[in-house]
């Protein structure tokens, strides 16, 4: 799709990055979303993961004009991923490995925390570098996610069934599965007060987790209701606050179904709340995801327009009328939500303010 405001121009325009990726094993699906540009030198995927890292982490400090030697003792790396190139290319690595290579490339020696909690992790690192800005352990945090598409994970979700064998339809009543897609993605993290150069605000988190099964949330919704209540809490809003709902939007059966109900529950009394699903357009960028979608949440909670969802043709009645047409949405307000629904019942809330 491209950097920057590129993917919401992208989003915007109804445009889709999966395309045919060849695989020498036979999958439920070929097609996938990749980064595309991929340098002749990283012909593995421990070197692809650490390019895409150690770019986005050299452009968030750039556009900041963060100078990181007089800024360390101060400073925090807070990194994210669910496997990464892990399953395919390991060597010697560890979770943390091509993290620190990433902080060293940039020119810094301080030891980066890395987060991995499936499909939640982009979320839960941004909320540990919350934590850290709230309780003054540090000035400034740089959260930087990165997933890529590799043939182990794409082998993985074609047999676990949550690949479909079709398109990827978020929310439509005939979904069928995910798509993978990579990313990276980087932010900067400061308080607010005093900051002048800034794209929006990260106002509340909640996390929970349901500990229901490895793959399977919990149906009953009462872990993403804490998730949700527990950041609502934080921002000090309430549900009807909120203007935009961007869901984690998978396109599987259990996922979609389990987000429309909880929408529809605690949503009831918020006619204007719009939903927005990214990942048919984008693919499923797992660890990566969160980051992504939150700073996809803050562009369009600042263009104070909602999207179609790509992909979405005949939306789940219960929710149907939240989703924007093709020509996109007005927002209510400043405030929206991104949610993440990950392997294992990690399940994350952050609330932007534009």
């Amino acid at each position: 799709m491209g950097e920057d405001d590129a993917t919401i121009d992208a989003l915007f325009e109804q445009r889709s990055a999966l395309s045919p990726q060849a695989s020498r094993w036979k999958l439920r699906n070929n097609l996938a979303a990749v980064v595309l540009g991929r340098p002749a030198h990283a012909t593995r995927d421990r070197q692809w993961q650490r390019y895409l890292a150690s770019r986005v982490t050299r452009k968030v400090l750039d556009a900041l004009s963060i100078d990181i030697r007089k800024t360390q003792d101060r400073c925090a790396f807070v990194f994210a991923t669910s496997y990464g190139h892990l399953i395919d290319d390991a060597g010697d690595d560890t979770m943390s490995t091509w993290a620190r290579d990433c902080v060293r490339n940039v020119g810094c020696d301080l030891e980066p925390i890395v987060v991995g909690s499936g499909c939640s992790s982009g979320a839960d690192a941004l909320g540990v570098a919350a934590v850290m800005l709230d309780g003054g352990a540090i000035d400034t945090a740089i959260v930087v996610a990165v997933d890529i598409v590799t043939a182990a994970k794409r082998i993985a979700h074609s047999t676990l069934g949550t690949m479909t064998g079709d398109h990827l339809k978020p929310f439509d009543i005939g979904r069928s599965g995910m798509l993978l897609g990579e990313a990276s993605a980087a932010v900067a993290l400061v308080r607010s007060e005093g900051c002048t150069k800034h794209r929006g605000e990260l106002i509340g988190m909640g996390a929970s987790n349901d500990a229901f099964g490895l793959t399977s949330p919990d149906p009953s919704g009462l872990s993403v209701r804490l998730a949700l209540e527990r950041a609502l809490l934080a921002a000090g809003l309430s549900y009807g606050d909120l203007a935009l709902y961007l869901a984690h939007g998978t396109g599987t059966q259990l996922n979609d179904d389990l987000e429309a109900k909880v929408v529809e529950e605690v949503f009831a009394d918020n006619e204007e709340l719009a939903i927005v699903g990214t990942k048919g357009a984008l693919g499923h960028s797992l660890g990566a995801c969160g980051v992504v979608e939150f700073i996809l949440l803050l562009q369009m909670l600042e263009r104070q327009r909602a999207p179609a969802t790509v992909g979405l043709t005949d939306p789940i009645g219960s929710v149907a009328a939240r989703f924007p047409g093709p020509e996109g949405r007005r927002l209510s307000g400043p405030y929206g939500v991104s949610v993440t629904l990950g392997f294992g019942g990690f399940n994350t809330a952050l609330i932007a303010r534009a």
